[in-house]
């Protein structure tokens, strides 16, 4: 017995070659699914990218809004107590001077500057407007007089800001031109 081979066929050659072709279409086809998943994965991996970047920028939105709620809270409360200070420091810039220097006077201003500190401590503050010109974001003109036109010339009631808003403007009297 020889362990000779038989030289292939026309047969066994064009079998070969059809394998070998099936074998590269299957091999094109699969290429094309890899390409495929690959696009489909880059573009979940970009909708993940994106997606946790809205989620941070709301996280970082919400905080923020949280801080104006939390800096901003106390506004209604210190609305309804600035005319008890009005009241409070009206009384004391009229007391008699027979009785300003008894030390429950005293007393009543340490209370008050207190009270002021504390609120101011909270954000709230007294804005100057003497001599400014008038804003109208920050003053309420409710007469118009002697002085410099569009300058204040008279405070009625003061004007307060919570934390740079204004939420009480101040209620002023301004120069109409004529001196």
């Amino acid at each position: 017995m020889s362990n000779q081979k038989n030289p292939p066929t026309d047969d066994d050659l064009d079998a070969t070659v059809q394998e070998a072709s099936a074998t590269d279409d299957r091999v094109s086809e699969l290429e094309t699914q890899v390409t495929e998943q690959n696009e489909q994965m880059m573009k979940a991996m970009d909708i993940a990218a994106r997606s946790q970047a809205e989620l941070q920028n709301a996280k970082i939105r919400l905080e923020r809004e949280a801080q104006e709620l939390r800096k901003f809270a106390a506004e209604g409360v210190l609305l309804r107590l600035l005319p008890t200070v009005d009241n409070l420091q009206r009384a004391l810039k009229s007391l008699p001077e027979d009785i300003a220097k008894h030390s429950w006077v005293k007393g009543i201003v340490a209370v008050e500057q207190d009270f002021l500190k504390q609120v101011g401590d909270m954000g709230l503050k007294r804005f100057e407007s003497l001599g400014q010109p008038v804003d109208a974001a920050r003053h309420e003109v409710l007469l118009q007089g002697e002085g410099e036109a569009g300058t204040v010339t008279e405070i009625f009631e003061d004007g307060y800001e919570l934390h740079g808003k204004v939420i009480r403007p101040a209620k002023v009297k301004a120069g109409g031109g004529s001196l």
